[in-house]
């Protein structure tokens, strides 16, 4: 039995992961090939890491219940568990990655873990999750929300470090957003292999639930966040937009200037790239696949 762990990053096709094996998991409920820890549990376990951290025993509990189902595989996957990406100070990328790395490697000591890291390009990245925050209810420009981050920071490297120190390189797996070119269900299949995890004979997984907004989607949002009273009103709010304004039917917002695109990038290019070539060699031959 195999525990895969997928915490993150953001804004990289952790939701399509989520839905798929959701979905999966109410088709198999007899006999699940692999068990999954609901998203709606871990955001309780987790919270932003505190939790993780203040009550790791819960969790621990929660994945051993899972195990003993006799699944071939768990699996647990939140874009939370390594922190928040930016802490509003300065202090670069995912800047509690190490402590919150180290607590889910003692949380899971055992040899058959396998943790998974996804990463994107840097200013595709820094932009998404932009938007993000505009999903969440903030109204601020990109200018101004960018004007708050440590530019020279923003690097994956220090992050998978902290995720080849706490669980050793052989037990983590980096994975590249830029493969979800080739369709969701492909997507599907590479994170399969790349986490060791039992694949069904047949994927094919087409559903689109959390649509990038478009640029004027993003423009309404922002408009109208200031005036919504935060839980009640904002996912209502959300989801409208989503199903009008999203870039399935009209151009993705691109708020960041190419000025700003072309700096990052060429910050950190290189760096991406030696993580997408680990990336690859990271597709390792998976588990038998079962029948079903």
């Amino acid at each position: 039995m195999a525990l895969v762990l997928h915490v993150g990053a953001h804004k990289t096709g952790t939701s399509l992961i989520q839905n798929y094996f959701a979905d999966r998991a109410r088709r198999h409920r007899r006999r699940p090939t692999v068990g999954l820890i609901a998203r709606h549990e871990t955001t309780a376990l987790i919270g932003w890491g505190r939790r993780l951290l203040r009550h790791p025993e819960t969790l621990r509990q929660r994945i051993a219940k899972e195990v003993a189902t006799g699944a071939d595989a768990v699996l647990l996957s939140h874009e939370n568990g390594l922190g928040r990406p930016f802490d509003g100070q300065g202090r670069g990328l995912y800047p509690r990655a190490a402590v919150l790395a180290t607590a889910w490697s003692d949380l899971c000591p055992q040899d058959d873990v396998r943790l998974v890291f996804y990463v994107r390009p840097m200013a595709d990245f820094v932009e998404s999750y932009y938007l993000q925050t505009i999903n969440e209810g903030r109204s601020h420009s990109f200018d101004d929300w960018f004007a708050g981050l440590a530019e020279d920071t923003l690097r994956w490297r220090p992050v998978v470090d902290a995720l080849d120190d706490a669980f050793g390189r052989r037990r983590v797996a980096i994975g590249d957003f830029t493969e979800i070119a080739a369709g969701p269900t492909e997507y599907l299949r590479r994170f399969m292999i790349r986490s060791g995890m039992p694949r069904p004979a047949r994927i094919r997984y087409d559903v689109v639930r959390n649509p990038s907004l478009s640029t004027r989607g993003v423009e309404i949002a922002r408009a109208i966040n200031p005036y919504l009273s935060g839980a009640a009103e904002q996912p209502i709010v959300r989801r409208f937009l989503q199903q009008h304004f999203s870039n399935v039917t009209e151009p993705r917002a691109r708020p960041m200037s190419e000025h700003v695109r072309q700096r990052l990038t060429t910050a950190t290019s290189d760096e991406y790239e030696a993580i997408r070539r680990r990336a690859g060699e990271d597709l390792l031959p998976s588990v038998t696949a079962d029948a079903s």
